[in-house]
């Protein structure tokens, strides 16, 4: 059994046609052995070196990797040409709404084929538009996002697409995924004219070449058109008439991509093959990678827990107690899971009292993290390492998994979404079992257990016997999966345990690296607006500041912009400059890896030291995180498992409960007396004074004379006690 946590069991695959920047730089890939990888750096000098597995985890682990998936095969670069590289996440204003309008659109539609309720006719769009529109409704989160009376046209659902239109959007995101429906409303204009009858007919019967087993290119196919149109024009020209416009490049393609794919499919590559991609699977699964295929489900926590924490209570104000559950409160969880198929190991799991979005992100989320440290906060034997950017993820119709952040975000990392036909669980039967082992094993350890049915439950008063904690529940299903059901004999792995099986395939295959800090900060992070002033940026209390931001704030005065911050690390946030976004680190370098939780606790126990004074001192704030890192780490892990929701205002509740009105100073450094032995250690009266920033004092006689020692002892002390003797 491994006792261990180890970086090096997770080994990267990375294709051959893929583009690896590692810590900025962009490399090639080249041969790849037990020990690691040969890359080659991508530009003119042609210079490589080797990675071992060993460095690319680490590198991996600490965000330094990105990987341009297929950036040297030509279909990628085509998608290039269109200019569908950006994030979907990285837009804002109409070119958002005008992807969610589509999107919406999109999935309403292909919800209604796969219950067989629409075809993609024109008869049978044109019936059930007002249908599609319903169904769209619900993937859209705000129909009014520029706050105005006038409903802006880029979200106006009372016009309906074309037919036309919605088969182009939709085989626009079947062959690019959801940057394919990024429009190039920028570079708008019209550029051509419209193609004449002869013109199409002309052109069309050139593009029927395209379906022959010969398998001509896009590319051979418009140098046929070129063709027919130059000895179509000789001809035109002979009888005294005006020639044909040639049709461009991208004309043919979108004609060429506008035709049936199962009859592209025949004609291309026979019935055989047509049949073998269109079928549906209907004899299991046949995976050989990890994170091929990775399922996630919702299933309502069979048991009830009094949620209070003594390790954590006190770190907490009222309305955080509330929102965790901890007032004393009785009430049923909701736990978001996912499993990798191949595998069987459990990839993330998330607590929530009212599962949505949020919580599908979240889980997201923890799939591309590395979890060892939540295993080794509740003393968990074997490692919780598994982690990578699945290839394909499954989940039902639920609302959480139609939510628009659920969807851009797996669209952002590359992630293929699947919805599952409503009311066959057994299209996701691996989460389903894994549900049902819980049900059986590890809620029949815990004590407050709810029971399925009135027969089953017996003269049991589950509200009576539930005495678990918060960190009770979240230790109980920490230490299940990693040490209990990762270790078991699984019979569908020929009695080999999930996490051998992990191990195996991890050194065979490796799994697709995770997303870097940059990118996990522009899909998971909060999304918010705020002032550009001549300090800098200020979030949670906490400025921000570089050249290239002072530079933009000269071009462009104090103003409003797009910021991106991640509640797991405030040592860095990215705002929107332009059509970019960049990377701002913290004034105080000392807070990178910080989490938001972390730090507004700290900063509140400080001033609860000197609840008079609205001034901080920034090396008490350090002092106090660093003794919540050391005495609170086992109890702020485990409660990471719960949904930590910091989405609508809840960044301004907390800025307004615990920064307003404070002024953070760094405390001043003890001086050499002159003439004499020691140092001389300033009080709080000097040290405001020092401060040239300070100002004027606000404070009483009685605040400005309190000794400055109980400040440092209040907020310094390991215990985090809020009174001492």
């Amino acid at each position: 059994m491994d006792l261990s946590f180890r970086n090096e069991n997770a080994n990267y695959a990375f294709g051959k046609y893929d583009r690896v920047h590692i810590e900025g730089s962009p490399w090639t890939v080249g041969p790849r052995n037990e020990e690691g990888y040969v890359m080659t750096l991508d530009d003119s000098r042609g210079l490589s070196r080797s990675f071992s597995h060993d460095q690319l985890s680490r590198l991996g682990g600490l965000g330094r990797i990105h990987v341009e998936r297929n950036f040297f095969l030509p279909d990628e670069a085509k998608r290039r040409l269109r200019g569908s590289t950006t994030l979907i996440s990285g837009l804002d204003g109409r070119p958002h709404a005008r992807v969610s309008k589509k999107d919406a659109f999109c999935e309403g539609f292909l919800e209604l084929e796969r219950d067989r309720k629409v075809n993609r006719t024109d008869e049978s769009i044109k019936v059930n538009l007002k249908l599609i529109r319903g169904m769209a409704l619900d993937y859209v989160e705000n129909l009014n996002r520029f706050g105005s009376n006038q409903i802006d046209q880029s979200v106006d659902f009372t016009k309906l697409p074309s037919p036309r239109t919605l088969r182009r959007w939709l085989s626009a995101k079947a062959e690019f995924g959801l940057p394919g429906l990024i429009d190039g409303m920028a570079r708008r204009g019209n550029r051509t004219k419209l193609m004449s009858p002869e013109a199409y007919g002309l052109m069309m019967k050139e593009v029927r070449g395209y379906l022959s087993l010969e398998k001509p290119s896009i590319k051979l196919t418009h140098e046929n058109v070129l063709i027919a149109f130059h000895d179509r024009n000789e001809e035109r020209v002979a009888e005294g008439r005006e020639p044909l416009t040639a049709p461009s490049y991208e004309t043919v393609r979108r004609a060429i991509r506008n035709l049936d794919p199962f009859t592209v499919e025949i004609a291309r590559n026979g019935e055989a093959a047509a049949r073998k991609k269109f079928r549906p699977v209907i004899n299991g699964l046949e995976l050989t990678r990890l994170l091929q295929r990775v399922e996630m489900d919702e299933w309502t926590v069979d048991a009830i827990s009094i949620m209070e924490s003594a390790e954590i209570y006190g770190l907490l104000t009222e309305e955080e107690k509330k929102s965790l559950g901890l007032d004393g409160s009785k009430t049923r969880w909701t736990l978001t899971a996912v499993i990798c198929c191949t595998s069987r190991c459990i990839l993330a799991m998330v607590l929530s009292r009212n599962p949505g979005g949020e919580a599908a992100v979240q889980a997201l989320q923890m799939v591309v993290s590395n979890k060892g440290l939540w295993a080794d906060a509740t003393g968990s034997l074997s490692s919780w390492d598994m982690h990578g950017t699945p290839e394909l993820l499954v989940t039902d119709g639920g609302l959480a998994f139609k939510s628009e952040r659920f969807r851009f975000a797996c669209a952002d990392l590359g992630i293929a979404a699947e919805i599952a036909i409503n009311g066959t669980p057994e299209l996701r039967g691996m989460i389903e079992r894994v549900f049902g082992t819980m049900a059986t094993d590890l809620a029949a350890r815990m004590p407050g257990r709810t029971f399925s049915n009135i027969r089953e439950k017996g003269d049991a008063d589950p509200e009576k016997r539930a005495a678990m904690k918060l960190e009770d529940v979240t230790f109980a299903f920490i230490r299940w999966v990693v040490d209990i059901y990762h270790n078991t004999p699984h019979r569908s792995l020929d009695g080999e345990t999930p996490i051998e099986c992990w191990r195996r395939l991890s050194k065979k295959y490796g799994v697709q690296s995770p997303p870097d800090m940059y990118h996990s900060r522009l899909v998971f992070g909060q999304r918010q607006k705020y002032n550009l002033e001549k300090t800098g940026i200020t979030v949670l209390g906490v400025r921000y500041q570089s050249e290239a931001l002072a530079t933009w704030m000269r071009r462009k005065d104090p103003h409003k912009v797009d910021v991106r911050w991640h509640p797991k690390d405030i040592g860095a946030i990215s705002v929107k400059m332009g059509p970019d976004w960049f990377e701002i680190p913290a004034v105080d370098p000392s807070l990178e890896g910080v989490a938001a939780q972390t730090w507004l606790t700290a900063v509140r126990h400080v001033r609860a030291a000197s609840p008079a004074s609205n001034r901080v001192d920034m090396v008490a704030v350090r002092e106090a995180i660093k003794a919540i890192a050391s005495r609170n780490a086992k109890a702020m892990s485990a409660a990471s498992l719960n949904l930590e929701d910091w989405s609508g205002d809840a960044a301004d509740r907390a800025e307004a409960r615990v920064i307003a009105g404070v002024e953070f100073f760094e405390r001043k450094a003890p001086k050499q007396t002159a003439g004499k032995v020691g140092r001389e250690l300033p009080d709080a009266i000097d040290a405001q004074s020092a401060d040239p920033a300070a100002g004027p004092s606000s404070r009483t006689d009685a605040t400005q004379n309190a000794p400055a020692p109980k400040v440092a002892s209040a907020t310094t002390s390991p215990s985090l006690k809020v009174e001492e003797d």
